[in-house]
């Protein structure tokens, strides 16, 4: 039946009809809540600007309804008795697919304020009202515009001040000089792992990530100076929020496009039920064009990935979620064509990662909430390797296997009191397992691991808010983090707080303490004694910490728009670096060290930010961002060097237009391009002679990370084309990645038959075409 509803939709879509010069229009719908306890409001009024006439009054469970409206970007006002107005600005409304929307409300100073002078939002503003620094909130039509970002909310996130990418093939986030390693991941309110294919956890990014934009609401992004909710986090935090299906009108959506081919669902349970549900299932397009044309010589990534969420209202008051992401990908060496005859190379490499959950949530009377949450999530990687020598005795092979896994337990309480203050209060209890198989053998030598470990780890907060006038509000608040490995206990206060000094000027200030776990399989690393034995050294490092200091101006320059700069002193202590003095590498470059460690090692990020946006109005938009800054840490024999991730500048500019076309205006043409220019990659010389002798690769290790691998910059650019006919939309689009072919180098390595140092380049020019319909 789906399946025959889509052939006569894109049929539909396809053919000249009469009424395509009409004027279309959709229905807009959604929730009214408050922000900062997310119960519904009963009685808002909610009407669009450009018709009065077209409006909506909030149900019993804060739903609302507007029918009718115009086709193209509308506004629209939210008001309510004691509650500042809210503009929702600029929204797209389709001709095929409902618009769902979610507008947080802030109570006013006084609750008996009526009239409060309605203004535009600022639309990078955070979801979470208890942050005052480095933090902002995305849509998923950003994600979507943004050049270069394919669909990926970390790939977006590199437009934004502070944040840069190492490696193109990659969608590793690097926050202010920190590893990506260092960042927290949470998705429905819970941590999990980095929702990426190709990923190895704790380690790597990957290539694509398992998070659909069907399945996106609008979510966070921090830098620095969380609040007092998030722990395990020392660079930044996504916390992602996954949308609610259409509860009135079964909607569906399919796309194919070079990254993947998916077929979205969503719909109501049933008529008069406010329940519902969204799923979303996507195969890699390559993999299923090679199964009638060979795409590549070399291999072709295979990767799927299935996303639902079921909501379920069980009163006005009480609301039960189940949601999950699942996606296996793997990526193997076509055996049967190698570069060298004499030799045969396989490689195979495949991961997992998955993740739910089951949120429980509840409003009382008394302006508090209580939410709920168990969730169970997991990744693994292995990667096999075998070199063999056609007609002779040689012969190497290396195996790794990693699993990791999570059964998290967390509860949160908000509870506002009067229109001054609101408290947060929550706990989160994690069982942490692991194993891993290591196996390695070089023309009959062989050496093999198989470790496996566990532990727990407990957290509680608590954060308060406090008004003190309408233009001066601040928070304080507490996070301990007791993990069961190491028997280390975190102690963390954090403050933050915002003035308005004059109506177009804020400041913003925040500061505290954060910590951070290794990955599991660093604390198990085996390491030998010298006589044939092994042990576990680093099973006692403590949890890697850093106080962040954050002052920031946020001026209302343009309109729809601001200009701001933040400055910011992150001070890291506990950092992992070799215990041998003589070697000095460290956990802060973002690798898995398979070495004895101490914990004594120290840094210091400090840097300048600038942002000038204007936000997407009157069809156009724009964001400069400017970021310098500095990224050390001092090594076990005292002294100081620059982390991998220390590039010390990023200059980027992104900008876009949209245009209306055709008859009655009902379809739209956008362009967006991109400039990114940054300092290089650091790398540490190599040591040649004693790595010849060695026949592996070794650096020097006084010179860590003293050479830069040459500049930066690329251009991004992307095209799309809207076409909304009656009951169905068509969507194409053209990302082009690199449209210069700038040769970025990506890292260096030594040949061992020339001797010489050589290096591997970025990705080239790639573009990526799309094809999606909405009915």
């Amino acid at each position: 039946m789906i399946y025959r509803g889509f052939l006569v939709a894109l049929f539909l879509g396809l053919c000249p009809i009469g009424s395509f010069g009409q004027t279309l229009s959709q229905t807009v719908k959604g929730k009214v809540i408050d922000s900062e306890t997310g119960a519904p409001l009963v009685g808002a009024t909610v009407q669009l600007i450009s018709d009065f006439s077209i409006g909506s009054i909030t149900d019993g469970q804060g739903y609302f309804t507007l029918n009718e409206v115009p086709v193209g970007r509308q506004s629209l006002v939210c008001q309510f008795l004691g509650y500042e107005d809210y503009i929702v600005s600029e929204v797209l409304v389709g001709s095929a697919k409902e618009v769902e929307l979610t507008i947080p409300l802030s109570a006013s100073f006084s609750a008996l304020d009526e009239v409060v002078v309605t203004q535009k939002k600022d639309l990078t503003k955070a979801n979470n009202v208890l942050a005052t620094v480095s933090s902002r909130s995305f849509s998923v039509e950003e994600t979507k515009r943004f050049p270069a970002s394919i669909s990926d909310p970390s790939r977006m996130a590199l437009n934004f001040a502070g944040v840069s990418n190492g490696d193109d093939s990659t969608n590793e986030i690097i926050i202010r000089g920190n590893a990506p390693n260092l960042l927290l991941w949470k998705i429905e309110g819970i941590e999990v792992p980095q929702p990426n294919h190709f990923s190895q956890e704790g380690f790597n990014g990957g290539a694509v990530s398992i998070l659909s934009t069907n399945m996106l609401g609008k979510s966070d992004f921090f830098t620095g100076a969380f609040p007092a909710e998030y722990g395990n986090a020392l660079s930044g935090v996504f916390d992602i929020n996954l949308r609610n299906g259409n509860n009135s009108k079964r909607e569906y959506a399919f796309q194919f496009g070079v990254l993947g081919t998916d077929i979205a669902a969503e719909g109501p349970f049933g008529k008069n039920y406010k329940g519902s549900y969204l799923v979303n299932y996507r195969y890699s397009t390559l993999s299923l064009l090679n199964n009638w044309v060979e795409v590549s010589e070399n291999s072709v990534p295979v990767y799927q990935d299935l996303s639902l969420k079921l909501n379920f209202p069980l009163s006005n008051t009480t609301t039960l979620s189940l949601w999950g992401i699942g996606g296996i990908s793997e990526d193997n060496n076509d055996n049967e064509e190698q570069e060298d005859p004499n030799f045969t190379n396989t490689e195979e490499f495949t991961s997992n990662t998955y993740l739910t959950g089951l949120t429980l949530k509840h409003f009382f009377k008394d302006n508090s909430s209580l939410t709920g949450i168990i969730s169970y999530s997991g990744n693994g990687s292995k990667d096999d390797n075998s070199f063999t020598e056609v007609n002779g005795p040689f012969e190497a092979s290396n195996l790794t296997d990693i699993k990791n896994s999570s059964l998290r337990l967390s509860f949160n309480h908000t509870r506002k009191i009067g229109t001054r203050s609101t408290l947060k209060l929550g706990t989160i209890y994690s069982r942490l397992d692991y194993s891993i198989v290591d196996r390695f053998m070089d023309n009959g030598a062989t050496s093999s691991l198989e470790e496996n470990g566990n532990g727990t780890m407990f957290q509680w907060f608590g954060q308060l808010k406090y008004r003190f006038s309408e233009s001066f509000w601040a928070t304080f608040g507490l996070h301990n983090t007791h993990f069961s490995i190491n028997q280390d206990y975190a102690f963390e206060p954090r403050a933050g707080a915002q003035w308005k000094i004059a109506p177009k000027h804020t400041l913003n200030f925040g500061l505290g303490l954060h910590s951070r776990t290794q990955p599991l399989y660093q604390y198990f690393v085996a390491v030998p004694d010298g006589l044939g034995n092994t042990t576990q050294p680093n099973q006692d490092l403590k949890l890697m910490r850093a106080a962040h200091y954050i002052a920031g101006h946020d001026w209302k320059l343009i309109k729809n728009g601001h200009l701001k700069i933040e400055a910011y002193y992150q001070q890291l202590f506990n950092v992992g670096v070799a215990a041998n003095p003589l070697f000095t590498d460290a956990t802060v470059n973002g690798e898995l060290l398979e070495i004895a460690l101490t914990d004594s090692g120290r840094g210091r990020n400090y840097g300048l930010e600038l942002t000038f946006e204007k936000f997407f109005s009157k069809q156009y938009y724009y964001l400069l961002a400017v970021s310098l800054y500095d990224s050390k840490y001092r090594a076990a024999n005292g002294q100081w060097y620059n982390s991998r991730f220390n590039q010390n500048y990023t200059f980027n500019v992104v900008g876009g237009r949209e245009f209306t076309v055709g008859k009655g205006n009902n379809s739209v043409i956008g362009t967006n391009l991109r400039a990114l220019y940054s300092g290089g990659q650091r790398a540490t010389p190599f040591n040649i002679t004693a790595s010849t002798n060695a026949g592996e690769e070794l650096v020097i290790q006084n010179l860590r990370n003293t050479e830069r691998l040459g500049n930066y910059f690329r251009l991004d650019a992307s095209f799309y084309y809207r076409l909304n006919r009656p009951k169905v939309a068509h969507i194409f689009s053209l990302d082009i990645q690199n449209a210069t072919n700038a040769e970025n180098v990506r890292e260096q390595f030594l040949n061992f038959s020339t001797g010489l140092v050589e290096t591997e380049n970025q990705l080239s020019l790639i573009p990526v075409i799309n094809y999606r319909i909405e009915f």
